[in-house]
Order: C-alpha cells, then sequence, then structure tokens
C-alpha cells in the first residue's frame, strides 16, 4: 500500500511539474508575441492602410475585388517600394504550380530568366531544350505568351509559372532579339527533359581539355571530376572551362567543390552579405585536381548566379583568366516563404560578393580578355571566344 502511495505521489508530482514547465513556456511566449506586436507598432504604423482600405470599400464606383484579392494587391505593392525585381508575391495557383514542377510532375519549356528594366529576358536556355532547339539565345526579350502580351510590370516567376503545363502540350511565345527588327514568334511543346550538367572532351588537333558546366545541381561535382580525370588521362596539358550560359543553379556544395579543384581549400571563394552587416564566408572544397593545369575561363551575358561565383573566385586569384563578354550579374540569395492562403513569398535575403570583395548584383563581372561572339562567327560556326582561349593556353598570355 504504501508502494502504491509513493507511486502516486511521485506521478502527482510529474504532473505538477510539467503543467508549471508548460504554462511557463506558454506565458513566455506569449510575451514575446505581446512585446514584440508592441515594438513592430503593427496597429499605429498601418493606420493609413486600413483608413484607404476603408474609403476603397465604401466609396469605389467599379466592383472591389472579395479581400484575399485586395490583401494580395497589398501587399504587392509594398514589395514594388523594395525596388527587387527578385522579391514577390506568388498567388497560389501559380505556387501549386512551382511546387508540382519541383516534384516533376510538369512540362517546360527550358528558358532561364530574369527581369532587367521591366522586360523579361532570357539569362540562357537549357542546352537541348525546346527553346535551345528552337534556336533561343541569352538576351532575348520575352513579348507573349500564348495571346497574352507580357505587363510592364510582369515577374519571372509569373512568366516562368505561364511557360509551363502538362507534357506534351504545346506554348506559343514571341520575343525580340538585340539587333532584329521583327519580333519571333516560336511555337514550343513541353516536354519532361533531363538536365545536363557537365560536357567534356579533348579539343582537336590539341592537348588542352575542355569541360563546359552548364548548371549546377546535386552531381555536377561529381560529373566534374570525373571529365576532369578522364581528360588528365589523355594527357591534357591545359583546360578550356566554358561557362557560358550556364545560369547558376544548386548553392553552395557545387560551387565549392569546383573551385577545390583549382584553389586551396583555405581560399575564400565568396562572402555572403545579410541585413544586418554580417556575413559569412564560403570557402574551397577539399578536391585537389588542376591546382597547376592552366586555365582559360569563357563568360557571357548567360553567365549568372553560382556560375557567376566559379567564375569570380578564378579570376580574383589569378587563377583563370576570364575571356569573353561580361556575365549577367545576378549575385543576391533568395528564399522561399509560404504564405498561409496557398501563396509563397520570394524575399531576397542577402548578396554575393567575390573574395576581392566586389558585388556581383547588378554589375557582373568584366572579362579579362574581351572578344565578342557575333551573329556572323555563330552563323558560320565559328566559335572566336574558344579560339581566344586555345590561343591563351598556348602562349600564356
Amino acid at each position: 500500500m504504501r508502494t502504491l502511495l509513493r507511486i502516486l505521489i511521485v506521478f502527482l508530482l510529474v504532473v505538477i511539474v510539467a503543467i508549471a514547465m508548460f504554462t511557463a513556456g506558454y506565458l513566455v511566449n506569449l510575451y514575446t508575441v505581446r512585446t514584440q506586436a508592441v515594438d513592430v507598432q503593427v496597429p499605429q504604423k498601418f493606420n493609413l492602410f486600413w483608413e484607404a482600405w476603408r474609403v476603397v470599400q465604401g466609396e469605389f464606383y467599379g466592383d472591389v475585388p472579395d479581400k484575399p484579392a485586395l490583401t494580395r494587391g497589398a501587399i504587392r505593392g509594398m514589395l514594388t517600394s523594395l525596388n527587387d525585381p527578385h522579391t514577390v508575391l506568388i498567388e497560389p495557383e501559380p505556387a501549386k504550380v512551382e511546387q508540382s514542377t519541383l516534384k516533376g510532375e510538369t512540362g517546360d519549356v527550358g528558358l532561364n530568366l530574369d527581369v532587367r528594366s521591366h522586360v523579361i529576358v532570357v539569362v540562357a536556355p537549357v542546352p537541348n531544350s525546346p527553346a535551345d532547339k528552337a534556336g533561343m539565345r541569352a538576351g532575348d526579350i520575352l513579348l507573349k505568351i500564348g495571346d497574352k502580351e507580357l505587363d510592364f510590370d510582369a515577374t519571372v516567376q509569373e512568366v516562368s509559372n505561364a511557360l509551363r503545363g502538362p507534357i506534351g502540350s504545346k506554348i506559343a511565345i514571341s520575343y525580340r532579339r538585340i539587333g532584329e527588327p521583327k519580333a519571333i514568334d516560336v511555337e514550343l511543346a513541353r516536354e519532361k527533359y533531363a538536365l545536363p550538367t557537365v560536357e567534356s572532351k579533348l579539343l582537336p588537333g590539341t592537348t588542352f581539355g575542355y569541360i563546359k558546366v552548364t548548371m549546377e545541381t546535386s552531381e555536377t561535382s561529381n560529373e566534374f571530376a570525373k571529365a576532369l580525370d578522364s581528360l588528365k588521362a589523355q594527357k591534357m596539358t591545359g583546360l578550356v572551362l566554358d561557362l557560358r550560359n550556364n545560369p547558376g543553379g544548386l548553392f553552395p556544395e557545387p560551387v565549392l567543390d569546383i573551385t577545390g579543384q583549382f584553389l586551396k581549400n583555405s581560399d575564400v571563394v565568396l562572402y555572403e552579405k545579410y541585413r544586418d552587416g554580417t556575413e559569412k564566408d564560403f570557402k574551397a572544397g577539399s578536391r585537389r585536381g588542376a591546382t597547376d593545369l592552366p586555365t582559360a575561363v569563357l563568360i557571357n551575358g548567360g553567365t549568372a548566379s553560382a556560375a557567376e561565383i566559379l567564375a569570380g573566385a578564378l579570376q580574383d586569384y589569378k587563377r583563370a583568366p576570364l575571356i569573353g563578354e561580361p556575365t549577367y550579374g545576378k549575385g543576391s540569395v533568395q528564399v522561399v516563404r509560404p504564405l498561409k492562403d496557398g501563396s509563397s513569398l520570394h524575399i531576397t535575403t542577402a548578396t554575393w560578393f567575390t573574395p576581392k570583395r566586389n558585388q556581383i548584383e547588378g554589375t557582373g563581372l568584366a572579362p579579362d580578355i574581351a572578344v565578342p561572339l557575333t551573329n556572323e562567327s555563330l552563323a558560320k560556326g565559328i566559335d572566336t571566344q574558344l579560339d581566344r582561349a586555345i590561343d591563351y593556353l598556348k602562349k600564356g598570355s
């Protein structure tokens, strides 16, 4: 009986302590939430907003959208005031499309896009994608998708979502190419296609290897290492690293692993700077396959984001010259925050700087050796930038 009584007393004490801890945690959380609300002063700050809301609801002559539509419109207005084309609100339905795309349930035409001066431009078509096969190029400006002309304030996410759809379905695109007098119209069939990331070969008539990285994925660093080992087995004496039309991709692992092939693991590859002024440095990976291999890097206006980080690190450490044209200039970090109504918020949280603290966003990287690639050269099958890289490896300048 006494043993049972002791057990009962201990049980009650445990319950009392648990209740006390739960209550304390609840009160601390409640206090924190309340103090944060007071600090932010949301009611006082939004008096003007609610005043305007009431005027619209009570006096607007036309049909007033429902409250969710008005709320999302207000959010878009707030984001527009940030003057950042990468911070945008995605409506619930397009947000669902994004998720289904990540799961591989939709088809696409293979365009990596960005917005510049309120127009949607092609950063680079994905190699072997429908857009690539149709001849679309970096720098092309999108005008219409289907029958709809793109709005002045169209976002990359809205346009990308409009381009996606059931695999095999077709979508009409109208775009303008700089230097061409008329718009170009194409009809593309959406596909689900594998994304190649690394191509390699020994350049004909030389002992120089060639590796093209088309984008950065979880497999890119391993593919790069295999390509490098294969070319070394063929006794290559120099390397052309082609980052042209590479829109970036996964960060940081592929970029750090590949830079580790060329740099020391103590070398900083980039700095990521946050809104409070703090920053984080990322150092090269531990792979060491090409530390002494003469190398030249090809870049152009389609070289963006993670690819710019790689190119910028090799340039800053004078490990390899950049040959070609200025890069795109996409050096900011976005995260996706799901919202309660099913929409999502893409928000810029940081920006990138090269090892020498040169800003990438909006600026890009300037080539060490500027070589344009003209439409005439392309039509003749002549790659003047690659030819200059080969010449550099032969002469060392």
